[in-house]
């Protein structure tokens, strides 16, 4: 059995949220259930491209407080498939699912439930190029964030405040503000988590590559981009292995980016086979 770092044997839902989110995720409060446990399992298999299988815990996730948290990460899952629009329904039912489960006062499950369908339907609006959309929605996101109780486990509202700074700075990087993007990566380099929540640490990485890249600092993001990618590699995490490789094809100098163009290939095919029920959503 696991112990966490008092010593103490480790419980299903604290190591749930750990393969989840990493180490420190916080008190699982909520999380210790039947439903928040399959949201857990399915996040942690999302994070390896494993859709298919994640798609088969959300789906047992139809109602009550995980339901809205259950949506946006099918949503995720298929905006990563390139289907923003139709992300964006299961965002928007996400949203209507969190408002309608919605505490007095605002529990951080609550609050980081309208974060996420809020950033999620951002992040859609960004992927199709609505950008006015997706500020008016991170927008929103920030009025839900501005009910958080404060002190909430890091697995709340603290990852759904990083998540929106994520989708803030694509926003800059992707509508030309170089002057945001610039302030984006300081924003993330101050909020990354570090190592020990792996999943995002790479993608917190991978999005400060990208800024540097757009405001004229290669070697700044081949630096970042290379640290998303060694992180990605030794956990298995498929998407972001992916996209490090992607960023790392394109910033590479002359005649060493093959490597990279064969592996996003190779993650590609996995991707797509671990992914491929997902069209029966």
């Amino acid at each position: 059995m696991e112990t966490g770092r008092s010593g103490r044997p480790e419980g299903a839902a604290e190591g749930a949220l750990r393969a989840a989110f990493g180490a420190g995720a916080g008190d699982p409060g909520p999380a210790d259930s039947a439903a928040g446990l399959a949201w857990c399992s399915a996040v942690a298999l999302a994070g390896r491209g494993r859709f298919a299988a994640a798609r088969t815990r959300t789906r047992t996730v139809a109602d009550g407080p995980f339901a809205s948290a259950a949506r946006c990460l099918e949503a995720s899952m298929v905006r990563q498939s390139g289907r923003h629009r139709d992300a964006s329904s299961l965002d928007g039912a996400a949203l209507g699912a969190a408002l309608d489960a919605r505490t007095h006062p605002a529990s951080p499950l609550d609050v980081a439930s309208r974060v996420d369908a809020a950033v999620g339907l951002a992040a859609d609006a960004l992927g199709t190029g609505r950008f006015a959309l997706a500020a008016r929605m991170l927008d929103r996101a920030d009025g839900y964030l501005a009910l958080a109780p404060g002190s909430e486990p890091w697995w709340t509202v603290p990852r759904a405040r990083l998540r929106r700074d994520w989708v803030a700075a694509e926003l800059a990087v992707y509508s030309g503000d170089a002057d945001g993007a610039a302030l984006a990566v300081a924003g993330l380099i101050a909020a990354d988590p570090g190592p020990e929540k792996p999943r995002h640490h790479a993608k917190t990485q991978l999005i400060v590559a990208a800024g540097l890249a757009s405001t004229g600092d290669p070697d700044g993001a081949r630096e970042a981009a290379d640290r998303a990618y060694q992180v990605a590699t030794r956990d298995g995490l498929n998407p972001l292995w992916w996209a490090g490789a992607k960023l790392l094809t394109a910033l590479s100098v002359a005649g060493r980016g093959e490597r990279f163009v064969r592996e996003a290939a190779e993650r590609e095919a996995e991707w797509i086979r671990d992914g491929a029920e997902l069209i029966r959503m």
